[in-house]
């Protein structure tokens, strides 16, 4: 998991700008670009889900099991109590409309509007500790928030699983579970306290994360994450480790890079904007500022 925030009220989007350009003390701001078109892959139902419907069901929702979501006052999570998460949760708010907003100018074209309000967006960063994995987080929170939103947050970082032990599903079946064969979607999901806000840990495999990702399980687990949630966030590997990412942004429809202030080395920074498909860039959310 990412450092907590040094203050946790300070979470920035705002105007496009060229990596190259940014000063010393640089604010990397928000950049909003179009959305590619994405192509949703055949998969089998039944062998992922367990179910012989593929319409969007949100009754059976109802029925996953509940966990409940930390609320620790010494983290900076929307979710706590205290005054500077309040802060948190007003800037917090702010990526969340214009994440939305980016999303519903830019709808996959071949998604139709009566099933799919759904966007699958993965949260990434150039390195560790930048507080990828609590930007997702709190995200995903104030996604929830929003009127008959549902929000599915993904572990995606296999290989760390930061965001399944901040929830606390750390020993439970996950995304690795899935995409072995050793569990549905359905039976590695999880209910939160908040609503609207669902969960699915990393899990646990033999094998390697790289192999898993480069499977058809992979574009099957996003397919059926469109047809269920309104809104699916995946915490993903960072983008200076391993292959994982690389494997992983394809079958999401955009990308949101978390950079830390004072830390992230912006000559990294540059090239891992470089790496990232244009067409998929929603935006940076520059963390941790005065």
């Amino acid at each position: 998991m990412g450092k907590p925030l040094d203050n946790p009220g300070s979470v920035v989007m705002g105007a496009a700008v060229e990596a190259s350009t940014l000063r010393p003390d640089a604010v990397v701001e928000f950049a909003r670009k179009k959305s590619p078109t994405h192509t949703t892959e055949s998969f089998d139902e039944e062998t992922l889900t367990g179910a012989a419907e593929l319409e969007f069901v949100p009754f059976r929702l109802a029925d996953l099991p509940l966990v409940k979501l930390p609320r620790e006052n010494d983290k900076p999570l929307v979710t706590a109590t205290e005054k500077y998460a309040r802060e948190a949760l007003e800037g917090y708010k702010g990526v969340r409309t214009r994440l939305l907003k980016g999303l519903a100018n830019h709808a996959p074209a071949n998604h139709a509007p009566a099933q799919n309000g759904s966007r699958t967006v993965t949260v990434t960063s150039v390195g560790r500790s930048e507080g990828k994995t609590l930007t997702a987080f709190n995200l995903a929170c104030c996604c929830a928030q929003v009127e008959n939103l549902t929000v599915l947050l993904i572990d995606g970082d296999l290989r760390n699983r930061s965001l399944s032990k901040l929830i606390g599903r750390a020993q439970s079946a996950g995304l690795a579970d899935v995409m072995s064969g050793r569990a549905s979607c359905e039976n590695a999901v999880a209910r939160t306290d908040v609503p609207n806000l669902y969960v699915m840990g990393a899990g646990t495999s033999d094998v390697q994360s790289t192999e898993l990702f480069s499977t058809q399980k992979w574009s099957q687990v996003m397919a059926w994450s469109r047809h269920h949630f309104k809104i699916a966030l995946v915490d993903a590997l960072s983008m200076g480790e391993f292959a994982d990412f690389e494997l992983i942004a394809p079958e999401c429809d955009g990308v949101l890079m978390v950079v830390r202030a004072r830390s992230t080395n912006r000559e990294a920074l540059k090239m891992a904007v470089e790496r990232v498909d244009a067409s998929k860039l929603i935006g940076i959310v520059w963390n941790a500022s005065d």
